[in-house]
């Protein structure tokens, strides 16, 4: 059996084992914060068939590099990888050691991290070990880890400033931008794409194979099902309706005059909503599920504040009170009266408040009446609201697509930390494709929502990550 094996080396406590854990999609090794985490090299099967295996090694990381390279000067990298080290006297050497004994034995190619926001031309540790790698004679591929989320134009600057520093080291093969925390699939595809030139005539065809069923399985099926689950979602909400109990005359000429809900369109209101807050919440479970993440997602009522808080920071004080209540999960009430046929208004509750009379004020514009062919009014979602939750799920899609296993718990960042060009490309393509969206949402056809947010999607990393890096 052929085994190809890629080793992912670096300075210590650069992200090697948060990487492995994105690339290989479970929990391996150990993270902290603190030098020479790992210590032995660590070997984890990536694909495998009959006849050949992919293997990710988490190697310890490069200790004190400057004193290494002056130590192998002195005896030859052969002798001293030949001799013994104790582990415990000098862990930074015995650390060292392993990662070179793997290189140097094992590794097809190496993958070396390192850390974009150093300095290319004052970083005497990177060059220490260039120096100290040039001696294993494998391939050398550049990680620029610890990056954010990708920014095409930053992260090409930060490419070629470190080529340009590495010039002199002819083993250096290649080079891309590739955070362990905060990278998207398509990168990743990206990297295995570009190592294949690196391997031998022999084992090359095996790695395409491998990596192409690889990608099938982690890439190709998760983002069906994703936008699967997506679109039901969406045709969900598009279709779901509230009845609007009869409202006597009096009582609407009421609502008309002081501009408020009446009790049977508030208590509608409070039914789509928590059935809107239920469905996300219960989506983004399947989506975490669908992406091997763990964790919880925010609730659904924090993104309605940051929602409100956008489009109009200047709301009274007390709106603020009201929804900041919400989040701290109140509105699990509201959902489980749902559920057993009633909604409690009674006491004061702050979901009650939400619901029925500043979920009004928070979702104004989203609410539409309706009189069916039987005469009976129905609330459902309005046509604006609905193209906004078209442009949140892909927004969300996108947030998911860039995180990692990395470091453990997925954890959701808050809108406003989202970057400002994906919201624009997301507003720019739904505004030229607004009548085919909102028609499918009209008419609730799951098919055709997966086709347009898939073309979506795609166009979105397609944008981000062009085929020609």
């Amino acid at each position: 059996m052929q085994r190809i094996a890629l080793s992912l080396a670096g300075h210590t406590n650069l992200g090697k084992t948060t990487l492995a854990r994105t690339l290989l999609r479970r929990d391996i090794g150990v993270v902290d914060d603190r030098p020479h985490v790992t210590d032995i090299a660590d070997g984890h099967v990536m694909a495998r068939d009959e006849q050949a295996e992919v293997v990710l090694w988490d190697l310890p990381g490069f200790g004190d590099s400057v004193r290494l390279k002056q130590r192998l000067q002195r005896t030859g990298i052969v002798a001293w990888l030949l001799g013994a080290f104790d582990r415990w006297a000098d862990r930074p050497l015995w650390c060292s050691q392993q990662c070179l004994l793997n290189a140097k034995n094992d590794a097809d190619v190496v993958l070396y991290l390192l850390d974009a926001q150093a300095d290319p031309a004052g970083s005497p540790e990177v060059r220490a070990e260039m120096e100290i790698l040039g001696c294993i004679g494998k391939p050398v591929f550049l990680l620029l880890n610890q990056t954010g989320l990708p920014d095409d134009k930053r992260d090409s600057v930060l490419v070629q400033a470190w080529r340009d520093a590495l010039a002199e080291f002819p083993f250096v093969r290649d080079a891309m931008p590739l955070d362990g925390w905060m990278r998207c699939w398509v990168q990743e595809s990206l990297l295995f794409q570009r190592i294949a030139p690196l391997l031998t005539d022999e084992k090359r065809p095996h790695f395409e194979r491998l990596v192409s069923s690889w990608k099938q399985v982690h890439h190709d099926a998760v983002f069906t099902n994703t936008i699967h689950l997506l679109a039901k979602a969406l045709a969900a909400t598009a279709t779901d309706r509230a009845v609007v109990e009869k409202e006597s005359l009096v009582e609407q000429a009421v609502a008309l005059a002081t501009r408020k809900p009446t009790p049977q369109n508030e208590r509608a209101r409070a039914a789509l909503t928590a059935s809107l807050v239920e469905r996300s919440h219960q989506t983004m479970v399947q989506l975490l599920a669908a992406h091997g993440l763990e964790g919880v997602p925010r609730d659904r009522v924090e993104s309605m504040v940051d929602g409100l808080r956008a489009r109009d920071p200047e709301a009274p004080p007390e709106v603020w009170a009201i929804l900041g209540g919400i989040g701290s999960g109140a509105i699990g009430g509201l959902i489980a009266d749902v559920h057993t046929g009633g909604l409690s208004f009674g006491g004061g509750t702050v979901a009650g408040a939400f619901i029925g009379g500043l979920a009004a004020y928070a979702l104004g514009y989203g609410y539409q009446k309706m009189k069916g062919d039987d005469g009976v009014n129905r609330l459902q979602w309005s046509e604006k609201f609905l193209l906004d939750e078209w442009k949140a799920s892909a927004l969300r899609y996108l947030m998911i697509a860039h995180v990692g296993r990395g470091q453990g718990r997925w954890e959701e960042p808050i809108p406003s930390a989202w970057p400002a060009r994906w919201k624009k490309f997301i507003d720019d393509w739904a505004a030229n494709y607004s009548k085919e969206i909102s028609a499918a949402l009209a008419a609730g056809d799951i098919d055709a929502i997966q086709a347009l947010m898939e073309t979506q999607l795609r166009e979105i990393l397609d944008h981000l990550y062009p085929k020609k890096s």
